[in-house]
């Protein structure tokens, strides 16, 4: 694989209807960066997508939801993956128009949880700064 500049990702941090809890998705093993771990859906911006077609784009895909036309920016986050790309995210706060979830392949797990569960999640390390900015 060509080695890029850098990835760019986008991830949601989903609220549910009654916008009491929101989603994490445990990561499964096979993946590249952060196995096994929780973690927001979201993914890679493709050539020409917007922020909004990203994440409406990817929370499809990765958990079958669909999301509201609003957004607010959490966070922004940066790391290298174990394949030494660099990857510059965005977080942003989305609200889904049901909790139908429909987990994609590339995760083992999901739940719907509040601020206090999440603490106790095993989780990417950082994410707890987003939930941090969510409730501000």
């Amino acid at each position: 694989m060509d080695k890029k500049l850098h990835i760019v990702a986008i991830t949601a941090f989903i609220k549910d209807t009654s916008k009491d809890k929101f989603l994490v998705v445990k990561r499964s093993n096979h993946e590249i960066a952060y196995p096994g771990k929780w973690a927001f859906a979201g993914g890679k911006a493709e050539r020409g997508e917007t922020i909004l077609t990203t994440l409406k784009r990817e929370v499809l895909e990765e958990v079958g939801l669909e999301i509201q036309d609003s957004t607010r920016y959490l966070k922004d986050y940066t790391f290298i993956r174990p394949d030494d790309q660099n990857v510059i995210g965005f977080c942003f706060e989305v609200i889904a128009k049901s909790e139908n979830v429909k987990i994609a392949k590339d995760f083992d797990e999901y739940r719907w949880v509040t601020r206090e569960e999440f603490l106790k999640l095993d989780y990417i390390p950082g994410m707890e700064e987003e939930v941090n900015a969510a409730f501000l």
